[in-house]
């Protein structure tokens, strides 16, 4: 009898010695944003805090891909940005802004980093919002003028007047309402292509490389305008993921629970968001949701669990566990292709262009759940032209790919 305790002892304790190779361990760590939010946190879930930046030195960024026209404001620092109703751009020595505070407020999008606020009003292809693409020269020309708040309170008008494609260059003008100070800018985007944003100051009328490259960081620690129940916007502080990072948000588990792949990852830019948490008004302090996890594929494809645990509004520090849960073996992000998608949004037609990218053997394009819609194999061509009109409206994933190597962009797809 007393043999088989032992044996039963020692299977117990090899079995628990088991669980805890097996099981990763999960590593605290914590970021701060400073009082009032000052500073945004980029995060890299493998490397930890990449960078902090001053939050509240920009008014407007434009997304730096060459093929884009997304522009966003700083709304998370009270920028706001108002459609001109009453003329087209022949008005701009005309301005009148009486009746300003009935008209509605643009926002940027919480799904869509490459929808800013310019672009809140498109139609799809060729209307970006702010211009219309030109089929001929492929510019996007400025057809609306926009109001501006800034954060300090005061205003300005301003005209995007056009973005030369090819060269990836924007040429805008913005002025106080009356007219004086007139400021005509040209902000070219092609040194800044390893960044999500290229940043302008209206108030000291300069422009500001900000952000860290894009491949060196996963979620973005940040005050922005979220939308609560029914669509309305409101000023919230969370978390945004990198472009082509995905997460998944998994409710009521256990602290051990690691089955990430039980729902599919979500790649728009808010699916950590701000709601893993509430304010109590009993003790005037944030509580942290509990039975919450997070999980998150890198730019390698290795999946991080994500737990927060503390949220101080008074210093912006956020306090969570983190553990690796899955390697990939399918290689890691590349920058060796460098390629072009175009229209984006595409309809019916659209066209790659490897010309830069190098010794690339596949091209795919699937859908947000991972399947593969569409399959080409390298040939004699770089540029391709691809039927895309069996595809329904939503968002795709363009990867090139060699060896273990891949480069991946976004593809809206509208009908």
């Amino acid at each position: 009898m007393r043999k088989s305790y032992h044996i039963i002892i020692t299977v117990l304790i090899l079995f628990s010695s088991f669980l805890s190779f097996s099981s990763p361990q999960m590593e605290d760590d914590s970021v701060t944003m400073g009082a009032g939010y000052a500073n945004d946190i980029y995060y890299s879930i493998e490397n930890g805090e990449i960078e902090s930046v001053a939050r509240t030195n920009w008014d407007i960024g434009f997304y730096t891909v060459t093929w884009s026209a997304g522009i966003i404001i700083n709304d998370g620092n009270g920028v706001e940005l108002y459609l001109y109703p009453n003329t087209d751009t022949s008005g701009w020595n005309s301005i009148d802004t009486s009746g300003l505070s009935t008209w509605p407020a643009l926002f940027n999008s919480t799904l869509d980093w490459e929808e800013g606020a310019f672009n809140r009003n498109q139609l799809g292809h060729p209307d970006y919002g702010w211009g219309v693409y030109n089929t001929i020269t492929h510019d996007v020309v400025g057809d609306s003028l926009y109001i501006i708040r800034l954060a300090d309170g005061t205003f300005k008008k301003f005209h995007v007047i056009k973005k030369v494609s090819i060269a990836n260059t924007y040429y805008f003008r913005y002025s106080n309402l009356d007219g004086t100070d007139e400021v005509n800018k040209i902000l070219d985007c092609s040194g800044y292509e390893d960044k999500n944003f290229i940043y302008y100051s209206l108030v000291d009328e300069s422009i500001l490389d900000r952000e860290p490259n894009s491949e060196s960081w996963d979620i973005l620690f940040t005050k922005y305008m979220g939308e609560l129940e029914g669509g309305v916007p409101y000023p919230v502080t969370g978390v945004l993921n990198n472009v082509h990072i995905p997460a998944n948000r998994f409710e009521g588990v256990m602290p051990d629970f690691e089955d990430w792949s039980a729902l599919p990852m979500d790649s728009t830019k808010s699916p950590i968001g701000y709601d893993w948490k509430y304010f109590d008004m009993e003790t005037f302090t944030y509580i942290v949701e509990d039975s919450l996890a997070f999980f998150i594929s890198n730019f390698k494809k290795d999946v991080y669990k994500l737990v927060f645990s503390v949220f101080d509004y008074t210093s912006g520090k956020v306090v969570f566990s983190k553990s690796k849960v899955h390697s990939s073996n399918i290689g890691e992000f590349s920058n060796h292709h460098s390629f072009k998608i175009f229209p984006n949004p595409a309809k019916d037609i659209l066209r790659i262009d490897l010309t830069g990218s190098k010794a690339w053997n596949e091209i795919t394009i699937s859908d947000l759940s991972g399947k593969v819609i569409v399959k080409l194999k390298a040939g004699q061509q770089d540029y391709f032209s691809i039927p895309i009109n069996h595809l329904s409206t939503g968002m795709y994933m363009v990867t090139v790919s060699s060896g273990s190597s891949f480069t991946a962009q976004k593809l809206f797809i509208y009908k």
